[in-house]
């Protein structure tokens, strides 16, 4: 056909103008007529998902098998995002596979309550044959677009030599716009020596969860996906839709990466922008919680936010670049993309600048004392320190004092020089000169009251004092 040949021509690389014919019905019935009877019947409950606003689950309609080797889906990565869309697909009856490059994670997960229907493999050349590959993959900070993609070029690489004629591979993994279509279908194709979009489908879900809401799992959360032809699209959402409650179809692949692009920076945008304001409160004199308590009462046009000591996590501070890098390659100015990154980067300064003035007006001084800094993930009851601004601060103060810490959830730390630190216990507090909270886990500060040495609580960016001067505050005044 000749859009096999076009999409051959351009590195194994289904284009949408390459594969335009597809699009047409008498060519799609035709490409329906070559898949393996697996794949015929989601075709034909498209219209049925689609009446159903693409929100409901139930069974597949060829009796639930998406299957190639007794296996319906192999999940690459089995980190925060990978694992729960694991689950999910175990617990809506299919067969899973789930595989991890880090042996401690294999090892955590196997030695967990086993859950029907998921087995858990380390990770190799070849992923295992499925019937649908998920893709799971951390895309770090790093490289020209922001990202470092090397780790999704290699689970591409062995996806590549495991997806067979007529199969699905889905790439829930954070991408720069782009990616998708372009890196990610190159893997494939050179991998599988197969044409993506035509010989089989390739989608893009990005992943959307948030990390330690309870009431809110990632099954509830409506998932956008972006196929490389409508085809991919339409096989894709109705995989996705047995694992979520509500799919969202978008016309391609790159749409898909700049929802999830956009998403991201929004949040940064404002978290930047509340920080801003905090401090210009500060040097106003102005209470700056008084005025977002106030702000928040406008019932239109307005979404509260809190100030901090800046964005962490895999996501808010690094999705945003992927944006201002693109942008710059197509020569358009991010300018306020670009303010909000910055404004993040200086935010440890910031924070220890505000604590040196707290323990300045007790006339204490932070040079050359013992501080234990008092958590250190990103986010509160969270164990994940992927660009946590805590650790920023934390590091930031190593300049300054000598710096301990304690987390409950993070029992080794290791730091951007490459040490590595060990959690403390709080029963050692008093060989401290100070105790810095910087992240608020559930209980964490109250059981700090009364310490006897000073505490004072950073979380929101502001000194507050939560234990009061003890003996050791004295002899350092006195001093």
């Amino acid at each position: 056909m000749a859009s096999r040949r076009q999409a051959e021509a351009r590195f194994g690389v289904a284009t949408r103008a390459d594969l335009a014919a597809t699009a047409r019905p008498a060519a799609a019935s035709a490409l329906t007529r070559t898949r393996p009877a697996v794949w015929q019947a989601p075709f034909s409950i498209l219209a049925r998902v689609r009446r159903s606003a693409w929100a409901r689950r139930g069974p597949h309609p060829d009796g639930g098998r998406f299957a190639v080797n007794n296996i319906d889906v192999a999940v690459i990565g089995l980190g925060v995002t990978g694992l729960p869309m694991a689950i999910a697909a175990a617990n809506s009856g299919m067969s899973v596979v789930g595989v991890d490059a880090d042996p401690r994670r294999v090892g955590e997960l196997r030695a967990a309550p086993p859950v029907p229907r998921l087995r858990v493999r380390l990770a190799g050349a070849v992923a295992p044959t499925a019937g649908v590959h998920l893709l799971c993959v951390p895309t770090p900070p790093g490289g020209d677009d922001g990202a470092d993609l090397a780790p999704l070029s290699l689970a591409c690489r062995a996806v590549g030599r495991a997806v067979r004629r007529g199969g699905l591979v889905v790439v829930q993994s954070t991408c720069p716009p782009g990616t998708v279509e372009g890196r990610v279908a190159r893997r494939l194709a050179d991998a599988s020596g197969l044409a993506p979009g035509v010989d089989f489908h390739l989608a893009h879900a990005p992943d959307r969860i948030d990390p330690g809401n309870q009431s809110l799992p990632a099954t509830r959360i409506p998932r956008v996906v972006g196929g490389l032809t409508p085809r991919c699209t339409e096989v894709a959402a109705a995989f996705m839709a047995r694992l979520v409650e509500r799919v969202v179809p978008v016309s391609t692949c790159r749409t898909a990466e700049f929802v999830k692009t956009f998403e991201n920076t929004f949040r940064l945008v404002n978290i930047s922008l509340v920080n801003e304001l905090a401090e210009l409160c500060r040097s106003w004199g102005v209470e700056v919680g008084e005025v977002l308590d106030a702000a928040a009462t406008k019932p239109f046009g307005f979404l509260p936010h809190r100030p901090g000591i800046g964005a962490g996590g895999a996501c808010i501070p690094v999705v945003p670049g992927f944006l201002s890098s693109g942008a710059r390659r197509v020569g358009v100015r991010t300018e306020v993309v670009d303010a909000a990154l910055a404004v993040n980067e200086v935010m440890p300064a910031r924070v220890v600048a505000r604590l040196q003035e707290a323990l300045a007006a007790r006339g204490m001084i932070l040079r050359g004392r013992r501080v234990l800094v008092v958590g250190v993930c990103y986010k509160p009851d969270v164990a994940d320190v992927r660009q946590s601004a805590a650790v920023r601060v934390l590091d930031r103060l190593r300049l300054e004092a000598s710096v301990c810490y304690h987390d409950p959830l993070v029992p080794l730390l290791c730091l951007p020089d490459g040490s590595v630190l060990r959690s403390t216990p709080l029963a050692e507090l008093d060989g401290f000169d100070l105790a810095v909270v910087l992240t608020r886990h559930a209980g964490l500060a109250e059981s700090l009251r009364g310490a006897r040495i000073p505490v004072v609580d950073m979380a929101d960016g502001q000194a507050r004092w939560i234990s009061p001067s003890g003996p050791r505050d004295q002899e350092t005044q006195a001093g």
